[in-house]
């Protein structure tokens, strides 16, 4: 017994010794490493484990420890989002993130799965889950913080490591950036770590249209506005904070122009905008400045109570919000740009539309001959014309009754648009000189200045202390007031339009029989013959009603691109056994337009079917609706890759695969289609990538058939293409007259090499003509000349014989003399390494 006691003391005082030392090793090594700044956003207990899920059922959410945050399922009219909300009261909510916008809402069946590989989503029962995000690491908890930060941890991995200084910022070991902080002292200074998890993923590092008090947008970060505010998909607008400077970009979704900047900059190199948990907004540089951006002063005796947001709204506004949670009220306490009059928002209506203030309120109306073509009457997107007017160039005589001029008062904001300017006019003068101008089809009359312009317009707003008049261009005469007429010609008018009705009520009579006979026998069989071809998949084109693509289109909301004639939407349409993503193109070309560009690429699309040329699936002649249905292109564009920044291009080999199926998608039209086809619009924007990288020709609106006895002469016909892709020889259409060229399939050899060079390069043609002076193939040919290729691929890592290739592709297929320029048989053929690529001369 008294041994055992002494064995039991034993053991007890050995422990004892071991967890000092160890205690004090750990100490000591406390002492030699360099640890980050305390981590405002450590998560907190209790955490949400791997394998939780939760539902569209309201009471099914990760909340943060406050209550004040929820991650989960949130409803907007037919469907359900996920992301976080704000608890203001037990009445109102606000939604702070959205995952995955671009996605079309989920079904009320639909449950969110926690697991180790990411976030997924499984819309319904059985169905394949959706990943909404993937981890780089194991996840191995997950924590709803109450600054409104839903963040991912791991086990796996290193601590926190960071290096103290005058400039530095705090850094998980596997990679995101996380705070940027000023110096080793205060609350930026650093701490031992004692925890060996880390973050691996959090929504702070992915925000949507807000950030929240205590988030930060790096330089070089976007937030996307949503469509609206009780609807939280992607909106119209973009706002951009880019590197190098102070200052806030708004852009348009699908446009390159800066419609706001709000020119803050002051020289210094700015990395961060930051939203304190304040509520004070302001800009951070590298070297430890700040700039403050809003005028907002917060109350410091309600700081414990207040929750602040900034979020970019669907009008193009950047505000900024405060929730004050003891009474439960909101407030927009800034916005940016600080605009008292809304129709002074740059692209707040569409296209050939105005705004005008009501109640202080932005509405959006369309100039006078035009509608709107949006089915939702409540919000305008662009305007088209009610009636078609003719091309004044095709008329021999007069337009003098052909067409009439329309008068808006008071409206401002086109004066940037004219494309000419006469001065010390008149109205009458001014509206007779836009009647007669077969390019002007609008006209601004103000201060004794006659404006012409062109469709489409843009910016217009009604402004009463604005003293201008407006001529539009409308189809048909103005009615005039008809002479007194005598008794005797009433007479005769009265048993003229007496024969004429009862002779019209036979008419009608006879019509309505052979209608009925017509409707009864013949379009319900016609009906039927079309429904069964649509039951076979194989049989394609198949014809869709205009009403199934609205349907599958969500109201053709989500737009994937815009070009001259048409728009393309995403929808989701049966097709056969099952429902199948595809890309909708809606043609709205001006004039006659859009009919042309459904009937060329109805009947040249339709004659080709191959692996690198984008499939016809189906198509829509419904009414005044031209819509026609391909197969969807997840990937975009080439454009979209090449020309974005460098750490998001595809790698060498992906590129060089690509032109490859390009080419051969060229030749194919060239060579091995039915009836040869030129397509004479050959450009990155018109070489779409699927989702497995496949490259396919695209937009066949201009191409031109070859006739049968052509093999590679020439056809005549009008120019056309895109600037900067055009062959010398097709570019002769000067200053409107439409003259004939010689265009031979040549002419896309020259575009193709076009793409080439501007793939090796990631630089547009037209934009190193504005920047250099020189175009791109002289600029490509100057390395080629001076051994110097290596400057053309900016820092990319491609072989030296790989790169020579394809430059003397290139540079080949760019010859001035169509003659020298090799046949896509050939480019192929050296592309795939069966031939040599001889050594081009001078283009």
């Amino acid at each position: 017994m008294l041994l055992t006691n002494r064995l039991l003391l034993l053991f007890f005082f050995r422990a004892f010794c071991m967890k000092t030392i160890v205690d004090e090793v750990q100490a000591q090594a406390s002492k030699s490493i360099t640890y980050p700044a305390l981590d405002p956003n450590k998560p907190v207990e209790p955490a949400i484990t791997v394998g939780s899920s939760v539902t569209t059922d309201d009471n099914s959410s990760w909340i943060s420890s406050s209550g004040n945050f929820a991650f989960g399922f949130y409803g907007e009219s037919d469907g359900f989002f996920v992301g976080i909300r704000l608890v203001v009261s037990s009445t109102e909510t606000v939604v702070v993130w959205t995952a995955r916008p671009d996605l079309k809402r989920f079904s009320k069946d639909a449950f969110l799965n926690f697991t180790e590989e990411g976030l997924f989503v499984t819309p319904e029962k059985e169905a394949v889950a959706i990943p909404l995000f993937k981890f780089s690491l194991n996840a191995t908890s997950a924590n709803m913080l109450d600054n409104g930060n839903f963040v991912v941890t791991s086990k796996r991995g290193v601590p926190y490591e960071s290096s103290c200084g005058g400039s530095t910022m705090c850094r998980s070991a596997p990679g995101g950036t996380y705070k940027p902080i000023r110096s080793c002292k205060g609350d930026y200074g650093c701490r031992p770590s004692t925890s060996s998890n880390i973050i691996i993923w959090r929504s702070f590092d992915f925000p949507s249209d807000t950030i929240l008090g205590d988030q930060y947008l790096p330089c070089g970060s976007n937030l996307t506005s949503s469509a609206g505010e009780k609807d939280h998909s992607i909106g119209k607008y973009i706002l951009n904070f880019p590197c190098g400077g102070a200052s806030l970009f708004f852009y348009g979704l699908n446009s390159s122009r800066k419609e706001w900047d709000t020119g803050a900059s002051d020289g210094d190199d700015y990395k961060y905008l930051n939203l304190g948990d304040d509520g004070r907004l302001y800009f951070t540089s590298s070297g430890g400045n700040e700039k403050d951006i809003s005028d907002y002063k917060p109350n410091k005796d309600t700081s414990n109570v207040m929750i602040y947001r900034a979020t970019f709204d669907g009008d193009n506004i950047f505000r900024l919000y405060a929730h004050n949670l003891q009474d439960k009220s909101t407030k927009m306490v800034n916005e940016i740009p600080n605009i008292k009059d809304n129709c002074q928002t740059k692209g707040i209506c569409g296209v050939n539309s105005y705004c005008m203030l009501v109640y202080g309120n932005a509405e959006c109306k369309c100039m006078p001959g035009f509608e709107n073509m949006s089915r939702d009457l409540s919000k305008v997107t662009d305007c088209r014309r009610i009636k078609t007017i003719p091309s004044c160039f095709n008329l021999t005589n007069a337009t003098t009754g052909v067409f009439h001029m329309e008068e808006l008062q008071n409206i401002a904001g086109m004066e940037n648009l004219a494309y000419e300017e006469l001065s010390s006019a008149s109205k009458e003068v001014c509206s007779n000189a836009c009647l007669n101008d077969c390019n002007c089809y609008a006209a601004s009359f103000i201060d004794q200045k006659c404006l012409k312009l062109k469709l489409p317009l843009t910016s217009g707003r009604k402004d009463d202390n604005h003293p201008s008049v407006t001529f539009m261009k409308l189809a048909g005469a103005e009615s005039v007031p008809a002479e007194p007429q005598t008794r005797r010609e009433v007479c005769i008018v009265a048993i003229i339009l007496s024969v004429a009705t009862t002779i019209s009520i036979w008419i009608v009579v006879i019509a309505a029989f052979i209608g009925a006979y017509w409707f009864l026998f013949r379009k319900f069989r016609e009906e039927w013959r079309k429904w069964e071809l649509a039951l076979t998949e194989e049989i394609a084109p198949r014809y869709f009603s205009y009403e199934e693509l609205r349907k599958g289109s969500n109201e053709f909301n989500q737009v994937l691109g815009k070009g001259g004639y048409g728009t393309v939407f995403r929808a989701e349409l049966p097709i056969g056994d099952n429902t199948v993503p595809v890309a909708v193109k809606r043609l709205h070309g001006a004039e006659m337009e859009g009919e042309r560009e459904f009937q060329a690429e109805m009947r040249l699309i339709g004659r080709a079917y191959h692996a690198n040329i984008v499939r016809l699936l189906g198509f829509c002649h419904d009414g005044p609706s031209r819509l026609i249905v391909y197969e969807l292109m997840s990937r975009c564009s080439l454009a979209k890759h090449i020309f974005e920044s460098r750490g998001r291009r595809p790698s060498w080999e992906r590129r060089a695969a690509i032109l490859l199926a390009a080419a051969r998608g060229i030749h194919y039209l060239h060579c091995e289609c039915e009836t040869k086809i030129i397509h004479r619009d050959i450009k990155p924007e018109n070489i779409l990538i699927a989702e497995d990288w496949t490259a396919k020709i695209a937009d066949f609106g201009l191409a031109k058939l070859l006739n049968r006895n052509q093999t590679r002469a020439a056809t005549r016909t009008l120019a056309a293409g895109t600037e900067g892709y055009v062959a010398p020889e097709c570019e002769r259409d000067v200053d409107g007259r439409s003259e004939e060229a010689q265009v031979s399939e040549k002419a896309d050899v020259y575009s193709y090499g076009i793409v080439v060079l501007e793939t090796i390069c990631s630089k547009r043609n037209r934009e190193v003509k504005e920047l250099r002076k020189l175009s791109l193939c002289e600029m490509v040919w100057e390395s080629y000349a001076a051994n110097e290729l290596w400057k053309l691929v900016d820092g990319d890592e491609v072989a030296a014989p790989e790169l020579e290739k394809l430059v003397k592709i290139g540079l080949l297929c760019v010859q001035e003399d169509p003659d020298a320029r090799p046949v896509m048989e050939d480019v192929v053929m050296m592309l795939e390494g069966d031939i040599d690529v001889p050594t081009p001369s001078t283009p």
